[in-house]
């Protein structure tokens, strides 16, 4: 099991007993607004993604990092994040970050906590060469989260993504080993 620490937060695989909380905030139209393609509708769904999830944790050569982000102070699940292998080589990985969490804890600076954490060990740990990310150009606060981490825009996909009953523009994040080394490694 993977189990990452920061200041305020732990950031572990997910386990069973995540299942409730995973439900509650995967099925959330507020926390899932820019997720559609993430968000679900029934308690199944959210057992069979925390199913999908806990097996993968168990892998050797894992493709799915998903970790639910707990808080140090009070225990409470606040979210998820992870990140997917997208494509592997001699050189590293391709990896797509991802993020949401209770609208509690939005403004707080838990994801860019959290992100920062676990781009420290894909990088350090994991083989990662590049981490990526995109969102709704509309989502202002996940493009601002994306670039407290360090990423570069490298796209804008023109009419790209359905939401909301129309064809919305999506923007393009990623930061490469060799940016992050220089500018966010502290030793």
């Amino acid at each position: 099991m993977i189990k990452l620490e920061t200041e305020r937060l732990i950031i572990r695989d997910n386990i069973e007993s995540d299942l409730q909380e995973l439900y509650k905030l995967t099925s959330s139209s507020l926390e899932m607004k820019y997720m559609r393609s993430t968000k679900i509708e029934t308690l199944e769904e959210a057992v069979e993604n925390l199913r999908e999830s806990i097996e993968e944790s168990k892998k050797e050569k894992r493709t799915k990092y998903y970790f639910a982000i707990i808080s140090k102070e009070n225990g409470d699940y606040i979210g998820a994040i992870g990140y997917a292998v997208e494509e592997t080589s001699p050189n590293g990985k391709l990896v797509d970050l991802g993020y949401f969490i209770k609208h509690e804890y939005w403004n707080k600076g838990i994801v860019t906590e959290a992100g920062k954490r676990l781009i420290e060990y894909a990088f350090m740990e994991d083989n990662v060469s590049k981490i990526e990310a995109g969102c709704l150009m509309i989502n202002e606060k996940s493009e601002n989260v994306m670039i407290k981490l360090g990423m570069k825009k490298e796209g804008e996909l023109r009419k790209h993504q359905y939401h909301e009953n129309e064809w919305k523009d999506r923007l393009l994040y990623g930061i490469l080993y060799e940016e992050w080394e220089k500018n966010f490694v502290h030793f």
